[in-house]
């Protein structure tokens, strides 16, 4: 996983000094004046490497990596030409991997998910634009099963339910970054941070425990 990560990273990189070099003419770093055109579309696909953290009495472990997907469309509104508004609509397949007493187990949850990001732009040159993008994510769970080797149990669901436990509304922080070129293409990447406690425990239990989603995105996209 590191190193998929390590190599969009770097493929992000090595792209935006290519076209930073490229450019001859100079543009300022944060511009307010009106961007051309109105609101656009677009549609995004890609790699989710998601797991979850599983805290109990101030004690934290992550769960290994699952590999899964996403898709999805998104809306760019300009506010200035350095700064936009990108709401989008997601189908997002998480989960996470594991192992215990021999027996592994696989969560795979199926979302509906409304990030809502503000995008921050810098023109490199005519055919290359970098974005910066960062808000939140509001997330409903439609359905999925966890995995045993005897058995599948309903991801969503109460404990007392004898489902595998967890509540269906997900909300969080995105943040990553991404390049468009030629105003159609683009390539990103980004992580999503879950901050709600997604455990739906039995009644009566008096402890501390939590469960978070965590997820990195990788996506091509196209713009309309």
């Amino acid at each position: 996983m590191k190193k998929i990560l390590l190599i969009a990273a770097l493929a992000v990189c090595s792209l935006t000094v290519s076209a930073q070099r490229a450019s001859s003419s100079s543009s300022s770093f944060f511009s307010t004046e009106k961007a051309d055109g109105g609101v656009k579309f677009g549609i995004r696909a890609g790699l989710n490497i998601s797991n979850m953290t599983l805290s109990e009495d101030h004690m934290s472990i992550s769960s290994d990596s699952r590999t899964a997907f996403h898709v999805g469309v998104i809306a760019d509104i300009p506010l200035m030409q350095s700064l936009y508004i990108q709401p989008g609509l997601f189908l997002q397949n998480k989960g996470f991997k594991e192992e215990s007493d021999g027996d592994e187990i696989t969560g795979k949850p199926m979302y509906l998910e409304i990030p809502v990001l503000a995008s921050y732009r810098y023109n490199f040159s005519d055919a290359v634009q970098m974005q910066i993008n960062v808000g939140p994510y509001f997330a409903y769970g439609l359905g999925g099963k966890v995995k045993y080797e005897s058995e599948d149990q309903d991801f969503f669901g109460s404990y007392d339910d004898e489902s595998f436990g967890c509540k269906r509304f997900d909300c969080g922080l995105q943040f990553g970054a991404g390049l468009t070129f030629a105003s159609h293409y683009y390539i990103g990447f980004a992580y999503q941070l879950g901050l709600t406690n997604i455990a739906d425990l039995p009644s009566g239990y008096d402890g501390d425990y939590s469960a978070k989603n965590k997820n990195w995105m990788i996506s091509l996209g196209y713009n309309f």
